[in-house]
């Protein structure tokens, strides 16, 4: 059996524009009690990291239209490991996952994981606010603790094996969006947050966004200090009405070990 001690340090890996798969991630490492390093994928690498096996990392990703966002999996290719032990996790908009959290499984363990438990856990949806409003709630932070303690277990005990995950190869084509992203001239003061935290770049230093760099991933909205960006009301609408049939029944987290 493994022995949990000082020894084992603790990697936070996450790609979480709006917060929703840090957060996850940090309500699943409370229970393994040490403080973990982040590694923030947001910001892109400028060199191979390199992690030690003797080590525990958890992945966490959002769930893009069934898969990972491009951008996430390009960066986890500068993510090394050495058969270090790995959670990966995904967040979804209270819809479904299909084939994000087989597609991050594979890419982790390609780049030298050793992936031994997974989870899709819902919250909020990222761009419909309506539909997961309130996820994480105290149910889903209780079934997060209970997954964290068997992670904890299943590592002590030395079983490194992988879950059978959801979803098909190949992956489903991922068709990609058009979604315009306004700017309301008299909120905005130009800070130059949008730009600085963008982690594709898609906004200039004018305050324009280059539809075709966006990954739609709502940081810009989130972080708006004045709350100057915005996507319009009709278009929204017209969303949530075509998604609602899909969306509006609580979708259930889903644990692997």
């Amino acid at each position: 059996k493994r022995k949990w001690g000082n020894s084992v340090k603790i990697y936070r890996i996450t790609f979480s524009p709006t917060g929703m798969s840090r957060g996850t991630a940090e309500e699943i490492l409370k229970g393994f009690g040490d403080e973990p390093v982040w590694i923030d994928l947001c910001e892109e690498p400028t060199k191979t990291i390199e992690i030690e096996g003797d080590s525990i990392c958890i992945f966490s990703v959002p769930c893009y239209g069934g898969r990972i966002p491009r951008t996430a999996a390009e960066r986890l290719l500068k993510i090394r490991g050495n058969q270090t032990p790995a959670i990966v996790c995904v967040t979804f908009g209270n819809r479904a996952f299909e084939d994000a959290l087989l597609e991050l499984a594979d890419i982790v363990q390609m780049q030298g994981f050793s992936v031994f438990a997974g989870c899709g856990a819902a919250t909020e949806h990222n761009i419909m606010g309506i539909f997961g409003a309130g996820r994480p709630d105290g149910a889903d932070r209780k079934a997060m603790h209970h997954f964290s303690c068997g992670c904890i277990e299943k590592f002590q005990e030395g079983s490194m094996t992988r879950p059978d995950f959801p979803g098909e190869r190949p992956y489903k084509i991922w068709k990609g969006m058009t979604l315009p992203i306004r700017v309301d001239e008299s909120l905005c003061r130009h800070c130059g947050v949008c730009a600085a935290k963008c982690p594709v770049h898609a906004i200039s230093e004018e305050n324009t966004t280059d539809e075709n760099l966006c990954i739609h991933c709502m940081r810009c909205v989130k972080i708006c200090p004045e709350k100057g960006r915005y996507i319009p009301e009709e278009i929204l609408d017209s969303m949530q009405k075509r998604m609602a049939p899909v969306c509006e029944e609580r979708k259930q987290n889903q644990f692997y070990l």
